[in-house]
């Protein structure tokens, strides 16, 4: 498309998206939009296939018949890929002279009629469509780890080999191993919208890590490597109980304190602002994002996500059913 035709279908689907509710397009509040610097949500690509006019008139403005066909396609930042496409076409009649802008906007506006009467592409902007009916439908199967003999105290090294310090441009953080395919849990603030990131191993070697998956929402991402855990941990479903022991593992204030282990107990579980949480007196701090909260068997519950500041004692923790979910990773 020539930019004349950029500039009016722009114009024409953004008019239409905010008549009908939809987010508004190139707007700070946008699902399309860059929002403080992050990466959009969306991304929204068309591909003009037939453009056909059977007008009278001069270029200010024309009257007469046209038809329009675009290939509709958008692209999901989360998932990584098109999570909806279609082919639409649309028609516009003027008996009388109009403004050739008006014109223009009203044929390519009668293109966007399917695609905001389709069903499918509404859900995607209901809360939490995307993520449930798209971002992550193709699911990633992944092994859980067996349960070990003696718990924390016994097995700490073992435990400890599936624990990495993740390096991004934001900073560093914690990630660690699920399955045997290498894949990495850490958080989303952890990784940004890096799309490659530094990942440092037990004993100090250092590879890099893809960055495949992530929820900006839920504070959530996930990394591709090509090492496999020597011990990959095992996932806990079991219900968690307030009152028993859990251990905290990450790298606190850089990679200098790597592999550090501390322990405390499940303080609460806790709703806040419709967001599930656990806390724990477990000592964290800045460093231990994404990383493991594990039982005292060594089983994973959840992930470190945040230190209450100046507050002694407090620390929320994502559980890691829900970061499994968020990340569309299937145990089996």
């Amino acid at each position: 498309m020539d930019q004349y035709n950029v500039i009016h279908v722009n114009k024409a689907f953004s008019e239409k998206s905010v008549s009908l509710g939809y987010p508004k397009f190139e707007d700070g509040d946008s699902a399309f939009s860059d929002k403080l610097g992050a990466e959009p949500d969306f991304r929204l690509g068309l591909t003009l296939l037939a453009l056909d006019y059977d007008l009278c008139g001069d270029e200010k403005e024309y009257s007469g018949k046209s038809s329009v066909k675009f290939k509709f396609e958008l692209f999901s930042t989360k998932s990584q890929k098109i999570v909806y496409s279609k082919t639409i076409t649309g028609k516009f009649l003027s008996d009388k002279k109009i403004k050739a802008t008006e014109y223009d906007e009203a044929l390519f506006a009668s293109a966007f009629d399917a695609v905001f009467s389709d069903k499918k592409y509404a859900d995607i902007f209901r809360e939490g469509g995307e993520s449930a009916a798209s971002a992550y439908a193709d699911k990633i199967e992944v092994k859980n780890g067996a349960k070990i003999d003696g718990g924390v105290r016994k097995n700490s090294k073992d435990i400890l080999s599936s624990v990495v310090t993740i390096e991004s441009g934001l900073g560093i953080g914690t990630g660690f191993y699920v399955g045997n395919d290498g894949y990495i849990i850490t958080n989303y603030h952890v990784v940004g919208e890096a799309r490659f990131v530094k990942v440092k191993l037990p004993g100090g070697y250092t590879i890099v890590g893809d960055v495949v998956r992530k929820d900006s929402e839920r504070d959530v991402a996930l990394i591709k490597t090509q090492s496999e855990p020597p011990s990959p941990f095992s996932i806990r479903s079991a219900q968690v109980n307030v009152g028993e022991e859990v251990y905290a593992i990450g790298s606190p204030f850089g990679g200098q304190l790597s592999e550090t282990l501390t322990r405390g107990i499940v303080s609460a579980e806790r709703n806040l602002n419709d967001v599930k949480y656990i806390q724990s007196d477990v000592s964290i701090n800045p460093g231990n994002s994404g990383g493991p909260l594990v039982d005292a068997n060594g089983a994973v519950i959840a992930m470190a996500e945040l230190k209450k500041q100046n507050a002694a004692g407090i620390g929320l923790f994502i559980p890691i059913s829900e970061v499994l979910e968020k990340l569309g990773l299937k145990l089996f």
